[in-house]
């Protein structure tokens, strides 16, 4: 038989809810009584509240922690319900406006003595597919430290987990929370994905937590925690120690994750550099335990096993026959140095399948990225990391294919796969242009807001208002700058197609990013054609398209960085007739100057990133008759290839 609490200040109200409840042993009394130190733990807690609240969350601050778990009912006056919320902001309950019908009541507790409801099939299905690929990906590595993640005892311990992008830090963060925990709460409560990296303020990092729905338990994963800004990190390292901020979150029970890059030989206070490190407090908060996973050059033995089942996998999927893989297949997989880790082994492999039906698959089949020849490194007695010409042959650029299709029926014209010049962007471009406007204005939004709350009571802060004064006139500017590009693209009817030498303005927009390409000692090879320079557009649009992907690139690039741009004319490359191909490459270093950056991941010009840059420019270029497509499948380097109208060479 169920045991429920019942606790009102008044010995009326006490009688009131003791009328909703049957078939149950019931501990009356109110906030203040003795009785509730010995009482054993109830299955149910009614909880009346009135007055202050004073005495009932005093109740609740000293009874709770050894009640987690337990399902508490609420009983407010109607009108405090608003209050209730905000002063009991932790508590998992249910509300029952006071006085309680007695029906009201005994279904509350009804559903909350249920206890959590049975896992749905789609629920049942995700979980087994996360086991599988955690058992794929990550059930050979010997990590002590992982079991004791797992261990229903240590559930509330912080989790660091290092490595590599592409290693599983995000699949084992997802496992721990899903199997790990009390064999009654393992896989139950939430997981709150909070991403760090280009976070600039901590309204951003706390709206995630804000938006999170009501449950007894939390996992919260900081994701890429350590690239977020010095004073950020600090604040996390409290929120960690100290719980979130009021009203970011209401649960009892919360457990961090975190993932990061492999940890620096010096991690000392008077050593951190704040680059791209954890702060030495944060790190300490977070280290509770911690996990590290080899990166995969390292697991070369798991190699075949990998690629064999991601190739099932990929056929699988695709209702195809299983394709097997050769030795020298298998060979130059072990080869590779895999810098995406087993992100890139699955890409690879699910590329290759795609572009050939070769059983088996041979190792000239293997479609790596990048594949079309990086710009050579300049040698060690080079003066300088500018803008150059790139050495003959260091890249080509091929027309595209023409496409398969079948052949029109006699009179009837044959089908287009690139839109006519002044189409309006497909729906998909469109939604891709919505979700990055939303993301580039929702972003300032939210530190504008932060700001904005915290006003009031720091308003005699002289560093606040600074801070709010540089953070929010930079978030108007950029919001502004949005609404202007947008203006540019829109404002106008498409102009007449004139003759626009690309590679003339390509010169130019580089020239005027001299300045940051020389600071940051970025790497700019060029492979402009001069012969047939042109393509056929609106000279402004065209401008504005390229200039938005340039600035966006470089600023992307990581600092030593290399960025590759070339332009070639091909006389059947568009529709059947002529086309001017401009390809951008950027990509990490490998400068021996830099070795830092071999390791670390460089962020994506792509929809998925939110660029608007892209979304714009894809736009544009579709309105001129042309395509732009995007290849971020290296994580090392992403690649955009656009193919404009031009007039005969």
């Amino acid at each position: 038989m169920a045991t429920i609490w019942i606790i009102h200040r008044d010995e009326g109200g006490r009688t009131a809810l003791a009328r909703g409840v049957d078939s149950a042993i019931v501990v009356l009394g109110a906030p203040g009584d003795d009785l509730f130190h010995s009482a054993g733990a109830p299955d149910a807690v009614v909880l009346g509240l009135a007055g202050d609240f004073e005495a009932e969350l005093e109740f609740v601050h000293r009874v709770s922690p050894r009640l987690r778990g337990c399902p508490w009912i609420l009983v407010p006056e109607p009108a405090s319900v608003d209050e209730m919320r905000r002063l009991f902001d932790t508590l998992p309950y249910q509300i029952v406006p006071f006085p309680p019908q007695p029906r009201a009541l005994r279904r509350a507790l009804r559903a909350a003595l249920q206890g959590r409801p049975a896992d749905s099939l789609s629920r049942r299905l995700r979980r087994d597919q996360l086991a599988a690929r955690f058992g794929l990906w990550l059930g050979d590595i010997d990590a002590p430290e992982l079991l004791r993640a797992l261990d229903p005892g240590l559930a509330r311990v912080p989790l660091l987990i290092r490595g590599e992008p592409g290693t599983g830090r995000g699949l084992l963060a997802r496992y721990v929370h899903a199997f790990g925990g009390p064999p009654d709460r393992a896989g139950s409560g939430t997981l709150i994905q909070v991403p760090c990296r280009g976070a600039v303020a901590a309204g951003s990092l706390l709206a995630p937590l804000r938006a999170a729905a009501a449950d007894a338990a939390y996992s919260i994963w900081l994701e890429d925690v350590d690239t977020l800004a010095p004073r950020l990190q600090q604040q996390v390292r409290d929120w960690v120690e100290f719980g979130p901020p009021e009203g970011a979150l209401r649960a009892p029970l919360v457990r961090w994750f975190a993932t990061a890059g492999e940890e620096f030989a010096s991690a000392s206070a008077s050593d951190w550099s704040g680059d791209h490190e954890l702060e030495p407090g944060l790190a300490y908060a977070l280290s509770g335990l911690t996990v590290c996973i080899p990166p995969l050059r390292e697991r070369s033995g798991a190699i075949e096993r990998l690629a064999v089942n991601a190739a099932l996998r990929w056929s699988t999927a695709h209702d195809q026959t299983f394709r097997h893989l050769s030795e020298d297949c298998i060979q130059a997989l072990r080869d590779h140095p895999w810098p995406g880790n087993l992100a890139e082994l699955e890409a690879v492999v699910a590329q290759t399948l795609a572009s050939t039906g070769a059983d088996p698959v041979r190792a000239i089949h293997l479609r790596f990225s990048g594949g079309g020849g990086a710009p050579a490194e300049p040698g060690e007695n080079e003066p300088a990391r500018e803008i150059a010409p790139a050495r003959p042959a260091t890249a080509t650029i091929e027309p595209p294919p023409e496409p398969l299709e079948p052949a029109p029926a006699s009179g009837s014209p044959k089908s287009e796969s690139v839109p006519d010049r002044g189409a309006a962007p497909s729906g998909e471009a469109w939604r891709r242009l919505v979700g990055a406007v939303a993301h580039e204005i929702r972003n300032p939004l939210v530190s504008i807001r932060t700001f904005v709350e915290l006003l009031p009571e720091r308003l005699d802060d002289p560093e606040f208002r600074e801070g709010f004064a540089r953070t929010v006139g930079d978030d108007v500017r950029r919001i502004e700058q949005v609404v202007t590009q947008l203006q540019e693209m829109t404002g106008d009817a498409p102009a007449e197609a004139k003759p626009v030498d690309v590679a003339a303005l390509l010169e130019t927009l580089l020239d005027e990013q001299r300045n940051q390409i020389r600071a940051r000692h970025l790497l700019v090879l060029r492979e402009l054609d001069r012969d047939a320079p042109h393509a056929m557009g609106d000279p402004d649009s065209l401008r504005s398209a390229f200039a938005g992907l340039l600035e966006r690139a470089l600023a992307l690039v990581p600092e030593r960085g290399d960025l590759y741009i070339a332009s070639r004319h091909h006389e059947s490359g568009l529709r059947g007739g002529p086309s001017l191909r401009v390809l951008l490459r950027y990509s990490a270093s490998a400068s021996e100057a830099a070795p830092d950056a071999r390791s670390a991941p460089i962020p994506e010009l792509s929809p998925s990133a939110a660029a608007l840059e892209f979304s714009l420019a894809e736009a544009t270029v579709r309105s001129q008759g042309g395509t732009l497509t995007l290849d971020t499948s290296d994580p090392r380097e992403s690649v955009v290839v656009i193919d404009l109208p031009a007039p005969r060479a």
